[in-house]
């Protein structure tokens, strides 16, 4: 009886002392005004025009006259400044976004919906002002694309999936804590990359405006289970402490990507042919910011074969096969790199690519060595070539 005595008595202690400590350890962490997980929902309206790239066949340009009108919601993620990056591009936001919207005539457009992935860097902050540049980048579908029977004057789109891609910049202005009228001028570009042709692609310029609701998502469990009384920031409150200096250091890195092509509609050749990149790499990282470098590039296009047969009545492996140059920069979001390059080409069978060529690439850094890429090569500096789907690995030197 007696030892039942002493272990219902230590059980009782051991529980009060828990619960002291629980009510301690909340005491402590209230104190924090970035506690939670701070986001936000965003509304926003579009309209505007479009750019068209096309030749001007009056059937497809009536489709296009009266512009586009779209809408987009977006789960968005508040940053508070406590990486040394989120300070580095003054405590962004991120998140997913939903878009849909009427483009132009449906029979020839199609009914358009895309979900993609945004970023927020913010500046030339105020109280209750600032200014955003953001970019987006997802895949749209529903698209009507070119059918030589059905739909025979569309030549922006070959297929009903897209790469869509949106630079938005623009303001917030904060009316209470709990909601902000966004608005700005933004650019939205879709395009397969030439995986299916016609691929002149689709270019909207135009204004938005819209609304952020802001909320902190431990708000509701914190009140229901801890403290009825605790109400949670909807914001955070951005940390200013000083940022890291970068540690410089010299990258070599190899990258090689695959993809997908077609010829011209007008040969009325269905074919898929493969292409191929392979580049070597060197950059310097000179701040927390970015990096710049430059590299030799080799591609493959195998669409290449049938151009040169059919100009010069020959065509062999090394037609298909080109060698360039490029310089590039390169900027750092954690493990991102929003990379880009301008290149030229040394050796090429003749003009057929131009002289020049842009890449615009998205990387993931893997652990230490390794990374994977996706790109957009052009042609001639503009139009798309194609989508370069790959990886690579990377061995960085640090400077003393």
């Amino acid at each position: 009886m007696k030892q039942i005595f002493v272990f219902c008595y230590l059980l009782l202690i051991s529980t009060i002392t828990f619960a002291q400590d629980t009510t301690n350890l909340w005491q402590t962490a209230i104190k924090d005004p970035n506690l939670g997980s701070h986001r936000y929902l965003e509304l926003k309206l579009h309209a505007g025009i479009h750019i068209y790239e096309g030749n001007g066949n009056p059937n497809f340009q009536s489709a296009l006259d009266n512009g586009y009108k779209s809408a987009e919601i977006r789960l968005g993620w508040q940053s508070a400044g406590k990486q040394n990056w989120q300070r580095v591009f003054n405590c962004p936001s991120y998140g997913i976004g939903f878009y849909t919207g009427n483009i132009g005539n449906p029979n020839e457009l199609g009914y358009p919906s895309g979900l993609y992935g945004f970023f927020y860097a913010p500046f030339h902050q105020r109280p209750r002002h600032h200014f955003v540049a953001g970019l987006s980048l997802g895949v749209t579908y529903d698209l009507a694309p070119y059918d030589s029977l059905k739909n025979p004057y569309n030549d922006a789109i070959g297929s009903k999936v897209a790469v869509y891609f949106n630079a938005d910049v623009g303001g917030v202005w904060k009316i209470s804590d709990m909601f902000d009228i966004v608005y700005g001028v933004d650019l939205t570009h879709f395009s397969n990359g030439r995986m299916f042709m016609p691929n002149l692609g689709l270019n909207m310029l135009g204004l938005n405006v819209g609304f952020r609701y802001h909320y902190n998502a431990i708000a509701k469990i914190a009140r229901t289970q801890i403290d009825s009384t605790y109400i949670a920031p909807r914001r955070p409150t951005c940390v200013y402490t000083p940022i890291t200096p970068v540690h410089h250091y010299h990258e070599l890195s190899v990258y090689g990507a695959l993809g997908l092509v077609q010829l011209s509609s007008d040969l009325g050749i269905k074919a898929h042919y493969g292409t191929g990149s392979l580049v070597l790499d060197y950059d310097y990282r000179y701040s927390n910011f970015g990096s710049v470098g430059g590299g030799i590039d080799g591609f493959y296009d195998g669409s290449l074969g049938y151009i040169y047969k059919d100009r010069y009545g020959t065509a062999n492996a090394g037609d298909k096969m080109l060698m360039g140059l490029h310089a590039g920069h390169a900027i750092h979001i954690s493990r991102f790199e929003l990379v880009t390059q301008a290149g030229v080409y040394l050796v090429q069978r003749d003009n057929e690519k131009g002289k020049w060529f842009l890449r615009i690439g998205f990387r993931y850094n893997i652990a230490k060595h390794g990374f994977v890429q996706i790109g957009l090569k052009t042609l001639n500096g503009g139009a798309a070539d194609w989508i370069e789907w790959g990886g690579g690995g990377r061995m960085r030197f640090y400077a003393k």
